[in-house]
């Protein structure tokens, strides 16, 4: 290693800072790209951190000897004090015109002192012309002996180095020296990471309204790798409104909601704020108007009273009781009144009158009576879809003591006995009918029908078990039932 560097400081003092042929270009780029552009980094200064990218641009044209460039680029770092810190080496292969482009990604060390630091570079022109006269054929009959070589060679040039074509470090065809510094109390974010844009209502409107609900829509753009978190701020002139904390993935970008209300009569500018110096603005504020809805031009000239939701207080009753329906409603024009009318299977069965300012929000009582025995659908205009069944029975007979269930406490002892005489009797009957059903074809061995008796005896006794406990669970269901009240 030591040789090497030895050698390549050698190397770069001889080498020209321009090259007769070729055309270099060397800078500090932001990022490293694929697209043959680069962006130049916004200072040049970075600290020492190792997440970190100081990213090196160099790019080589018109270095290629009968379509076929191979470079070596070597990078030698020096810090303040002029000691090594970093050495690398890059290498290039292009079978065509295209330039030579290359992207070195230096990460700075924790124990970087600060100050400023050199870039040497070192561009090697790594194609023997010589042997590339010698060794490769041009006439049709010599690459005729060996046409797969010659194949391989002039499309992708991948056996360059087995012709003996490419030497294996080169001649120095340019030298560069770039320069960055290392600062602790600098960000390795670009200035404009992040850029807060096009911030809007959601209707595109800044005619507003006083005491309507309001959707503001801003979006945030990530121009760095590295995934963001910001806390953003809503402002309105100078009050904050709002916060959201914000997370946007490394290159991409994300569509951010504020809510608010509208409060306050007057023309207003709605902008924002965050907690990083990395974030950049643009169509960012708003400017608006709250007026009364009297003076406003959005709204249409008559309420528009929506119903939003019914209810009722029982979903069983007696013929003759009150049943109070509720109606929730909202109004999206101006202020106004409605008349909401209660329906029973379609019959007008009460109504009440509602009045709602502009996107007030209200709930009305409407007690009604319903006569009609059964099952009665409960529904109000405007809003079909919107129903509530309610069950009404007679009077007496939803009110009064039920007469049976009433004796069946006060004599549950005799009850039981009564139901477990009837189970017993129930299972008699049931083995007595079994037994009468079967009819044995052939007369089977004493040990054959003494096994099928003790098989039966168990069948019967789990089945007897089975009903048992299915009628005890019905006793147990009907001593637990209270009568109306």
């Amino acid at each position: 290693m030591r040789y090497l560097i030895i050698s390549i400081f050698i190397l770069m003092l001889i080498a020209p800072l321009v090259s007769a042929q070729g055309e270099f270009l060397f800078d500090l780029a932001a990022k490293s790209q694929n697209d043959g552009t680069y962006v130049k980094h916004w200072s040049a200064t970075y600290p020492p951190d190792p997440k970190a990218d100081i990213v090196v641009y160099s790019e080589v044209k018109n270095m290629a000897y009968k379509r076929l460039s191979a470079l070596g680029f070597v990078y030698v770092v020096n810090d303040p004090m002029n000691n090594i810190v970093a050495v690398e080496k890059i290498s290039s292969f292009k079978r065509s015109y295209d330039p030579n482009i290359v992207y070195y990604t230096l990460h700075p060390k924790a124990d970087w002192i600060e100050g400023n630091y050199k870039i040497n570079i070192v561009v090697f022109d790594m194609v023997d012309r010589e042997a590339y006269d010698e060794n490769v054929s041009s006439d049709p009959f010599a690459i005729g002996i060996n046409p797969d070589m010659y194949k391989i060679f002039y499309d992708t040039g991948a056996n360059a180095k087995d012709l003996g074509v490419l030497r294996e470090l080169g001649i120095p065809a340019a030298r560069a020296v770039l320069n960055f510094k290392i600062d602790k109390n600098v960000s390795r974010y670009p200035p404009d990471r992040l850029l807060l844009h096009d911030v809007r209502f959601i209707d595109n409107s800044t005619d507003r309204i006083l005491g309507e609900k309001l959707k503001i829509e801003v979006k945030l753009d990530n121009n760095y790798k590295d995934d963001a978190d910001v806390k953003l701020s809503m402002l309105v002139d100078q009050n904050m409104v709002s916060t959201k904390d914000v997370t946007v993935k490394g290159l991409n970008n994300s569509t951010i909601i504020f809510d608010a209300k509208a409060g306050k009569l007057g023309t207003f500018k709605l902008h924002f704020g965050a907690d990083t110096p990395d974030l950049k603005y643009r169509d960012a504020e708003l400017t608006f108007t709250i007026k009364n809805e009297t003076e406003s031009s959005r709204l249409p000239e008559l309420p528009q009273i929506k119903i939003t939701g019914m209810n009722v207080n029982k979903e069983f009753a007696g013929v003759g009781e009150n049943v109070t329906v509720t109606v929730q409603a909202i109004n999206n024009g101006k202020t106004g009144n409605k008349t909401i009318t209660v329906y029973s299977n379609r019959v007008p069965i009460g109504s009440s009158n509602i009045n709602l300012e502009y996107l007030e929000e209200k709930s009305v009582e409407i007690p009604v009576n319903l006569k009609t025995m059964g099952i009665n659908k409960i529904t109000v205009s405007d809003a079909p879809q919107l129903f509530r069944n309610v069950f009404i029975q007679d009077a007496e007979a939803s009110t009064g003591p039920n007469p049976i269930l009433a004796k069946v406490k006060e004599n549950t002892l005799k009850l039981s006995i009564v139901l477990v005489f009837l189970m017993f009797a129930g299972m008699l009957y049931y083995v007595r009918n079994k037994l009468k059903e079967e009819t044995p074809i052939n007369a089977p061995s004493q040990g054959i029908t003494d096994k099928l008796i003790e098989n039966s005896f168990w069948d019967l006794k789990d089945k007897m078990s089975n009903k048992m406990d299915e009628m005890t669970g019905k006793m147990k269901d009907i001593l637990k039932k209270k009568p109306r009240t």
